[in-house]
């Protein structure tokens, strides 16, 4: 039972007396409180704790209602405090019609989000009999009148089997570049933590070195020691309503592709985030416990504790680099993970949800786990939400064998739907050049090149160059028609792109089936016919994609092999984490092998062949005359995380040179000149003009005239 308090000065105050700081004076029990909540704003009423994306979401519905009311020029708040039903289904109208909404779902969920707008505007929830009638209202006479699809969405699982098929795909056979090789690491490593974890994307990218707890411990029983990492998940997304982080724990695997504890350390080494001097991958993973204790804790700096662990891409006077202390952004992950999805050759779309999903069906299955379990670790308040949102609507179980009582074929029904099953690598992934330049032919994508010349051109006509008419509105037109015919060549590339892969699942299994009655049984290459084994830009990523696909019984013969091989692996990942690939370098393939046709478990040497030696084996110490070609980059040419080739590119004019000094650099005034040679070292440019005079006088590297 609570005690009451001493008053404070006992002596001078009156036990009904209460003192008043804004005021100094003493008052009444009875006017203190009633004076305290007199000064009570009531307008400001407790609002629910929803996550920052359900911020956005509602204020974009907030945005979205605020021009409806003002089109047909009503009061917003007033409006939807009273809630009236004929006027939220007329919104909906106004928003099926302005807007390209195609779905029931997508409806519901604005209705959703106008519901959470009236609780933060009214404080309490909107009249279930209204909920219900909006909700009638859109599946019956919205939906007929503007001819919405009512069916929902596919919810694909990820198993082990098509996850070993995306990082095979990442590794190995992945085209696309990244600004930094480190993100490349980066990504392997979060999707290996959505898997083995099932947590969302937000917990994941918010991870710090504060979450993370790396030890040896010694098992009381055998007396192995084992490296343990320990994750700590707070930023979940019931975290403001209920702050009970949970904890995961991952040892060594014996397969270094689905080893956390190695990607976690390589991120961690080339962060220099260990207390101990001197730590290598090396020492890290050979490290014991001594005699006595049970455990030796790997302990982090004390500056890298509240760093993030997943930092996202910046530019830097040197070239792209990963930022020292912002996290990496949940569009730009999704954008890696959705391209990843594509190169793979999935026809569902890939989403950190999928590998969540397929986690918590996997521990639903489990006969050793329950639902408190599954619930804990898919972060649900109950067993409802799995049930409704997650549990697949796929019947992985053999009803026909349970009902005629024969053995089930449990391995055929997994097969049957998983997402690589569709798997083709003759559908198109993209445009051909060709296509590409129809498109561009067509007439409202000239219409619109049209008017944004003639802008052009009137801007060179009175300020010669483009740089002098900023603020002018005329550069502000032309501005907006140069995105106008993004937006439009992006839209018509989308929709031709989706129109010829859908022509293609319509006629491939037919010319298969006639291929098969015609006696032509050639099997398919897992390869694409136009694509062989890629010409890797660093030989880190050959050996790492090497190790990670090539069986390692014969390193595994000796006692120390495994862990000399494995420290290898982490050697190579801390070192590609010091890499960038580049932005000239086109991706180019060799004539394929016949061990990228075989299982990526039967993947030999041969896979990585012809592999392009990295800045850090072969050309650091590489020298560069002192007079250059007249378009090269200069800030390039002394970036020795790039590959040689992309270091000597040659640029095909003054203004293609400065228009990539302008995306990809920042010039920082002090700093010394880029180029790799003692006297540029020592030579300070205080301004970019400066360094433009320094470049073309000394290098003979000519960039616009733009200051």
């Amino acid at each position: 039972m609570a005690r009451r308090k001493a008053p404070l000065q006992a002596q001078d105050r009156h036990p009904n007396l209460s003192h008043d700081a804004s005021t100094g004076t003493k008052l009444s029990a009875r006017e203190y409180y009633n004076h305290r909540y007199k000064k009570v704003d009531k307008k400001h009423r407790s609002a629910c704790l929803y996550a920052d994306v359900t911020n956005l979401h509602i204020d974009r519905i907030e945005g979205l209602w605020r021009e409806y009311c003002k089109i047909v020029e009503i009061d917003p708040y007033y409006t939807l405090k009273r809630s009236k039903e004929g006027r939220i289904k007329n919104f909906f109208h106004w928003l099926c019609n302005n807007y390209s909404v195609q779905k029931v779902s997508s409806i519901e969920t604005y209705s959703h989000q106008l519901s959470q707008l009236y609780i933060k505007w009214k404080g309490r929830r909107m009249n279930p009999l209204t909920l219900k009638q909006i909700y009638d209202f859109i599946h019956g006479p919205l939906a007929d009148e503007h001819e919405l699809d009512e069916s929902e969405t596919d919810k694909p699982l990820l198993d082990v089997v098509d996850f070993v098929e995306v990082l095979r795909c990442h590794w190995v056979m992945d085209t696309n570049t990244f600004p930094h090789e480190r993100q490349r690491v980066q990504l392997a490593t979060i999707l290996l933590l959505a898997a083995l974890t099932g947590s969302r994307p937000g917990a994941l990218l918010g991870i710090t070195y504060r979450d993370l707890d790396l030890f040896v411990q010694r098992d009381q029983r055998t007396g192995e020691m084992a490296l343990t990492l320990q994750l700590q998940l707070k930023r979940t997304k019931s975290r403001q309503k209920r702050k009970r982080p949970k904890t995961y724990t991952f040892f060594i695997d014996t397969n270094p592709l689905f080893c956390i504890i190695s990607h976690i350390v390589s991120l961690a080494c080339d962060d220099d985030a260990y207390v101990a001097p001197d730590i290598t991958p090396g020492k890290v993973l050979r490290l014991g416990v001594r005699e006595g204790l049970n455990c030796q804790p790997i302990p982090w700096k004390p500056n890298t504790m509240d760093t993030p662990v997943f930092r996202t891409p910046v530019q830097t006077a040197k070239g792209t680099q990963t930022s020292p202390e912002e996290a990496l952004t949940y569009s730009k992950y999704h954008e890696w993970v959705k391209r990843l999805g594509e190169e793979t050759g999935f026809v569902q779309v890939l989403t950190t949800y999928c590998l969540r999903r397929a986690t918590g069906n996997a521990i639903n299955d489990d006969p050793d786990s329950n639902d408190a379990v599954r619930n804990l670790v898919m972060d649900h308040t109950n067993s409802a939400i799995f049930q409704k949102n997650y549990l697949s609507r796929m019947i992985r179980y053999d009803t026909q064998a349970a009902y005629r009582g024969t053995a089930p074929r449990t391995e055929l029904i997994r097969a049957a739907n998983r997402m690589s099953r569709l798997i083709d690598p003759r559908r198109p992934k993209g445009l051909t050049d060709e296509q590409r330049d129809n498109l561009r032919q067509e007439a409202e994508i000239k219409e619109l090149c049209y008017r944004r010349d003639q802008l052009y051109s009137s801007i060179r006509s009175e300020f010669t160059f483009l740089y002098l008419a900023e603020g002018a509105p005329i550069h502000d037109e032309y501005q907006q028609a140069k995105r106008e015919v993004e937006r439009a060549i992006k839209a018509r590339e989308r929709a031709l792109k989706k129109l010829i892969q859908a022509q293609y699942d319509a006629m491939a299994p037919v010319n298969d089936i006639r291929a098969q009655l015609e006696g032509n049984m050639e099997p398919v290459d897992r390869i694409s016919p136009s694509s062989g084994p890629i010409e890797y830009a660093f030989v880190e990523r050959s050996r790492i994609a090497n190790a990670f696909f090539d069986p390692p019984s014969a390193l595994r013969a000796n006692g120390h092999g495994d862990v000399d091989w494995r420290v290898s692996i982490v050697e190579d990942l801390v070192s590609l984490c010091t890499l960038q690939e580049g932005r000239f370098r086109k991706a180019r393939r060799k004539q394929r092998t016949q061990a990228i046709k075989g299982h990526p478990d039967d993947l030999d040497s041969d896979c990585t062949s012809n592999p392009v030696k990295s800045e850090s084996e072969s050309q650091v110490h590489h020298s560069f005359p002192l007079k250059c070609k007249p378009y090269q980059c200069l800030v390039c040419l002394g970036n020795h995380t790039l590959p040689l080739d992309e270091r000597r590119h040659n640029l095909g004019s003054k203004f293609s040179l400065q228009r990539h000094f302008d995306r990809s650099h920042t010039f920082r005034p002090g700093e010394s000149c880029p180029f790799p040679h003692l006297e540029c070292a020592a030579t300070t440019l205080d301004s970019l003009m400066q360094f433009k005079n320094h470049a073309a006088k000394v290098h003979g590297i000519y960039m616009s005239e733009k200051a």
